[in-house]
């Protein structure tokens, strides 16, 4: 099972982005229900597709986002996963640090959330290698 971060998402999803071939190359090779969104996947994706300041010309409205991420979840590949019972103590032990950082806590609840539901977290983002027995395949 796979988590793919956002970045794969929409490196996937939009054909100029510079990583397409690279997010579409890997998600070729992957077996029907094997990757997922979560709420907070989900919500990064809407978040990033509507932003002008993300995607110029490409921009998506509200009503196109939704349109996207139904043809998406209509791929046989492509679930949704919720959240696993013990996730806040994964959580915890990737953020209880005597350090100051306001960006740690999204990428370190979807580490929880992969290694807590057992699945490879699939991004672009090489600071997810600091997640101490986290399954990540970093794709460049």
């Amino acid at each position: 099972m796979h988590l793919p971060y956002v970045n794969l998402w929409l490196a996937l999803i939009f054909d100029t982005h510079f990583h397409h071939s690279s997010a579409k190359e890997w998600f070729d090779n992957v077996a029907a229900g094997t990757c997922n969104f979560c709420r907070m996947t989900q919500q990064g994706f809407f978040r990033l597709v509507t932003n002008p300041s993300v995607l110029n010309d490409e921009t998506l409205t509200l009503r196109e986002a939704w349109d996207t991420w139904d043809r998406m979840l209509s791929d046989p590949r492509i679930g949704f996963v919720g959240e696993p019972e013990n996730i806040e103590s994964q959580w915890r032990n990737f953020t209880e640090r005597d350090s100051f950082s306001n960006k740690v806590w999204s990428d370190a609840y979807l580490a929880a959330l992969a290694k807590a539901a057992d699945m490879e977290l699939v991004t672009f983002d090489r600071s997810f290698a600091q997640y101490e027995g986290l399954n990540c395949n970093i794709l460049s």
